[in-house]
């Protein structure tokens, strides 16, 4: 097989950042695979790659990158074949696991042998054998090509997974209800319930409001009416947003302690005693009062940009990134919810109960990034409008729920 050389394009004078070279390369979407081989002194190799690709029919030839510097790679090129799994969107820790220098790293991950005897990766959703045809230097990595010698796919193939912006994630169609969850379908049909009474708060206030349910580690907005004003040109129906402190606290505030540990755990940051009574003690004053608000902190404004952004560009993981920082941040000096009462805020919320007293849907007024009064016509309404969604359900508040208007 012949390579052509092409000539050099000239780097500039001053050179190229390596870090601008990765973040501008970072808006190419790649899939992500983990090439095994069997080493005859080891057993199991891996490698995890984002740099495979399909090269040519006839005669069948696949490639990927390794780094020249990989022992891995060194190992799969003596053994001279190797298998291409592709990871499922559930996989993130197998790859997160073959991706460390670890030698055993295959510990715990069940697999099985190809045809070519090379591990085939229990859960991926397709795997290609190969035998290694030619291998190219191309600056400090390898180019390697794979003749094909063996391929199949799962029998319940599933969505892939996606290395975008230094982030792992799935693909998802650009509907909403084209995502198969129990979860989700449910929340959808609370949706129903709720718009209604959402639009009704977004006129008469010229704020904007929504219904937020949970879906799994997220929360969901699964119905929205915004004010024509900034920032509420943009529909955040179906946005996702890490359901992690003090975001979501109302579906928490009227959960049990497991719920609350799980929540925590979501922060990202170290949860010390302090921060724990804190956070618990801001739930139990959502309990008292029976709503919340978000107070009126600079921060909670970087939350809304974010947030915005996200509804605009899409759930890009920089963005994620961005809002989980700042998020953490807040949770480790929450507020009290007592102290917002009669105060300035970002937000109201209001919780939408079901039959057996579990809190499905909030139901919030968004200033937008601004900030407001709490005034007894807000409360009112905005828990008015919960309560009749939570009949028109078939819910149940808890028995001690008496929500009050300072």
């Amino acid at each position: 097989m012949k390579t052509q050389q092409l000539d050099a394009i000239p780097a500039p004078a001053h050179g190229l950042n390596p870090n601008d070279f990765r973040r501008v390369l970072g808006h190419y979407p790649t899939g992500v695979c983990v090439v095994t081989a069997m080493d005859p002194d080891e057993g199991p190799v891996g490698m995890t790659i984002g740099s495979f690709n399909s090269v040519s029919l006839e005669p069948p030839l696949v490639s990927f990158m390794p780094i020249k510097t990989s022992s891995t790679f060194a190992r799969i090129r003596r053994a001279g074949s190797f298998c291409v799994n592709v990871l499922s969107a559930d996989q993130g820790d197998v790859c997160r696991r073959l991706a460390r220098r670890d030698a055993e790293r295959f510990n715990g991950i069940p697999w099985r042998l190809s045809p070519a005897m090379a591990p085939v990766i229990d859960g991926s959703l397709a795997w290609i054998d190969c035998r290694i045809d030619a291998v190219h230097e191309a600056g400090d990595h390898y180019i390697v090509l794979g003749e094909v010698t063996a391929m199949d796919t799962a029998d319940n193939p599933g969505a892939p997974l996606l290395f975008f912006q230094g982030g792992y994630g799935r693909f998802s169609t650009l509907t909403l209800t084209a995502v198969a969850d129990d979860e989700l379908s449910g929340s959808l049909l609370l949706a129903d319930a709720a718009r209604p009474y959402i639009e009704q708060l977004a006129s008469k206030f010229e704020v904007e409001c929504h219904a937020t349910g949970v879906v799994g580690d997220h929360l969901i907005q699964v119905a929205y009416s915004g004010a024509m004003r900034p920032g509420g040109d943009v529909s955040k129906v179906g946005l996702r947003l890490p359901f992690l402190p003090p975001m979501g606290a109302v579906f928490v505030a009227w959960a049990g302690e497991r719920e609350f540990d799980a929540w925590l755990d979501r922060a990202g940051v170290e949860i010390d005693d302090s921060t724990r009574t804190t956070l618990s003690s801001m739930l139990a004053d959502i309990r008292r009062q029976g709503w919340v608000g978000t107070p009126a902190d600079d921060r909670f404004k970087a939350v809304e940009r974010t947030v915005h952004d996200m509804a605009r560009a899409g759930q890009l993981p920089a963005l994620e990134r961005a809002l989980k920082t700042v998020l953490a941040e807040i949770a480790t000096t929450a507020v009290p919810a007592r102290e917002t009462a009669g105060a300035k805020v970002h937000s109201l919320s209001a919780p939408v109960f079901n039959r057996d007293g579990r809190v499905v849907l909030a139901l919030t007024l968004n200033w937008l990034g601004e900030t407001a009064p709490i005034t007894p016509e807000h409360l009112e309404a905005l828990l008015t409008a919960a309560a009749e969604v939570t009949r028109t359900i078939g819910g149940a508040t808890p028995a001690d729920y008496a929500p009050t208007i300072p």
